[in-house]
């Protein structure tokens, strides 16, 4: 683990672009603080006390300076290029708020990032022993958007938060990171977040960042963080329940349009 945060501050480090750099420690004990003071002592380093899961992300938004604001994970490492093409990306179009790169496994596969609303039944779905049956079933696939190409920049309902890039007024706008959503929920509430303030989510392939993904719980579906999980999908689709009609409305606009960005 301390060494893939190495290479993801790394590789924003490898950026041309100026930009702060703000590593929030979620708890570990590993010693994860000290090697990022050690080597990258130009990194400001927020150390917590207990692990907040994803909304330990809502400290470093608090005293962020930029106009653009990137979440990268410490899993995740960007490619050569990535952080500009995201820049310009919303320099080209003011009414998205967010947007996230192509994802790909370390041996290159595609992760799919760009999603739609999770429909009730997702963690049955997705996890053992139903995932051998239903993986590869129409809902499922539809809700990983493997029905469409992904070739170009796209309007989606939401990314998957390993790596996304949006407007630091988003923050203001939005709101925090919920920390009752459970991670991997947080990412799905806090892009509804977004766009219940008016902003749009875009997924952009002209940018690539390497995520090791291993969803861990899915072949644990039993364990303490796959129960965990399933607490946050439950909350998720608590807290919109009197805006679920409008969300999938808006997801069939988008599907209408097929993502375009005008």
């Amino acid at each position: 683990m301390r060494e893939e945060i190495a290479e993801a501050l790394d590789s924003i480090r490898g950026d041309p672009l100026t930009v702060e750099t703000i590593f929030v420690d979620n708890a570990s004990t590993d010693g994860t603080p000290d090697l990022v003071a050690e080597r990258f002592p130009d990194i400001k380093l927020i150390r917590l006390s207990a692990n907040e899961q994803g909304a330990a992300r809502n400290h470093a938004m608090r005293i962020v300076r930029g106009r653009l604001v990137m979440f990268l994970d410490s899993d995740a490492r960007l490619t050569d290029g990535a952080l500009q093409e995201l820049v310009r990306f919303l320099e080209e179009h003011p009414r998205f708020g967010l947007v996230g790169p192509r994802l790909v496994y370390d041996d290159g596969r595609l992760q799919y990032s760009a999603r739609r609303y999770p429909p009730f039944n997702l963690p049955l779905l997705r996890r053992p022993p139903l995932e051998r049956f239903f993986e590869h079933t129409w809902a499922v696939r539809r809700h990983l958007m493997m029905d469409v190409p992904l070739r170009e920049p796209r309007e989606v309902e939401y990314m998957i938060g390993a790596c996304v890039l949006f407007r630091a007024e988003v923050g203001r706008h939005a709101g925090r990171i919920d920390p009752r959503i459970l991670f991997p929920m947080e990412d799905v509430d806090w892009c509804f977040q977004i766009r219940a303030a008016g902003y749009r989510i875009a997924y952009d392939p002209q940018a690539t960042a390497i995520h090791s993904y291993r969803r861990a719980t899915a072949q644990r579906p039993l364990s303490r963080a796959a129960l965990r999980h399933l607490w946050g999908f439950i909350r998720l689709h608590w807290k919109w329940r009197g805006q679920r009609r409008r969300l999938l409305r808006e997801g069939k606009e988008i599907d209408r349009r097929q993502g375009r960005l005008a």
